[in-house]
């Protein structure tokens, strides 16, 4: 494939200019970690490709790619795509998480059906099956997977080790995670004995994420909670596994292991301690990998400074025996229903989907790949190691009001963890706030 392209490239400098248009496409990514800007340069090779082939076929046109890649925050990179589709300035492509959004997008007309296109094009039939099921919404696919993610717990095994743990017990720890017998609360036994024996300070035992996000729904599901009832097509709110969660969460702040401002907002503090050494358990993103490696101990080793001191596992079961769990949060391209070349929009995006470029976005971001060919073409050790997480993750719902239903489970663990309210209180709290945003669709248990 690549001599291909290589040829293709040399006919294209060789060919007559001839009088030809140009058509600009738009498009706009986000990471928003540095390491994820192949989302934009895939395209851009993408389209270097089409107009090569372009050449060959002797068209009177070629496609110029306007592309922008945003590494400010997700909050500021919606609003302005919300923005730009309300006031019909959306540009032709956008990049965005599938799940929470397409079906939010598709209801507002925003994004335009492309499976007439997917089905025209042969690349697309490589993607991993169950990605379809991220894009489609109400039995149309309105967009095609980018790239996709574990989002593991990841452990500090220079701490361990400091802790009495062996190297085969260390090694031992992914396996017990996967077979149930390592819970929540063996987490936080361990953590607890930690900071006892001084091998940790006060508040590092554990950290989560410092703000909103999806990993607060896997959570949830790690304590046995269920978020979307498919027979009625209705979000859930289980208030045991609710309460099991923020009860959990308590105990962690009470016992010095978790921080009591630990939602501060704050990512530059979460790697910095993390990498520093100071933390014990963190759960985190593959993609976070990617951006420890190349940004936070690059001048130590990168890599293999990462795979000499930390660990990687499924977030626990919260009973013995229980099935641990991640979630992805698959990434698509999107084109704008106010876009006036769709087709050649889904034409570039079939060009993405080539398994050098899945590839080259996988080892360098830390995400893992959307077609089933990549695999044989990547050795990288990180990317196999995490690959089987898979077979245990989930998905956010596809409904259109999962936001409130997100926001009002987030507000629950911060006024937990900071001691605003009681696990019990909050439980009641999150249950009147979905009753009161959610109406009709939420059904609390």
């Amino acid at each position: 494939m690549r001599k291909w392209w290589i040829l293709a490239a040399a006919v294209l400098a060789l060919t007559p200019v001839f009088a030809q248009k140009t058509i600009t496409i738009k498009a706009w990514t986000i990471g928003p970690d540095d390491p994820s800007i192949t989302r934009l340069k895939n395209l851009e090779a993408a389209v270097d490709r089409l107009n090569a082939l372009l050449a060959i076929e002797g068209a009177d046109y070629r496609v110029k790619l306007e592309g922008d890649f945003d590494t400010t925050d997700w909050d500021p990179y919606l609003r302005r795509v919300l923005l730009a589709f309300q006031s019909g300035s959306a540009p032709d492509i956008v990049q965005a998480s599938a799940a929470p959004l397409i079906g939010v997008w598709a209801t507002a007309g925003y994004i335009a059906p492309i499976g007439d296109e997917v089905s025209r094009y042969g690349t697309f039939k490589d993607v991993f099956p169950t990605l379809w099921n991220a894009v489609t919404f109400k039995g149309q696919i309105f967009g095609t997977p980018q790239d996709t993610e574990a989002r593991p717990l990841y452990f500090n095994k220079t701490l361990l080790k400091k802790l009495g743990w062996s190297d085969a017990k260390i090694a031992e720890l992914p396996k017990m995670i996967e077979k149930g017998e390592f819970t929540w609360d063996d987490l936080l036994a361990t953590a607890e004995e930690a900071l006892k024996k001084g091998v940790i300070e006060r508040g590092k035992g554990y950290y989560h994420r410092p703000k909103n996000g999806p990993d607060f729904l896997m959570w949830y599901r790690a304590f046995g909670g269920t978020a979307y009832d498919p027979a009625s097509g209705k979000l859930v709110f289980d208030k045991a596994a609710a309460l099991r969660y923020f009860t959990w969460l308590k105990k962690a702040v009470d016992a010095g292991v978790l921080e009591k401002d630990r939602l501060d907002g704050n990512w530059k503090r979460f790697h910095q301690n993390v990498t520093d050494g100071k933390v014990l358990f963190f759960s985190g993103g593959t993609w976070n990998w990617a951006e420890w490696k190349s940004q936070w101990v690059k001048d130590r080793g990168g890599e293999s400074w990462l795979w000499q001191h930390f660990g990687f596992a499924l977030q626990p079961a919260y009973e013995k025996g229980g099935r641990p769990v991640t979630l992805s949060n698959p990434q698509a391209y999107m084109v704008s229903s106010a876009s006036k070349h769709k087709a050649l929009a889904a034409k570039i995006l079939a060009f993405v989907a080539m398994p050098d470029l899945d590839a080259r976005h996988a080892v360098g971001s830390g995400h893992l790949p959307v077609l089933q060919a990549t695999a044989s073409l990547t050795e990288n050790r990180f990317i196999r190691a995490v690959s089987y997480m898979l077979n245990y993750t989930t998905f956010q719902p596809q409904h259109p009001d999962l936001p409130k239903w997100q926001n009002a489970l987030y507000r629950g663990v911060s006024a937990v963890e900071s001691g605003q309210v009681t696990p019990e209180q909050a439980v009641s709290v999150v249950a009147t706030e979905m009753k009161r945003t959610l109406k009709d669709q939420v059904m609390i248990k």
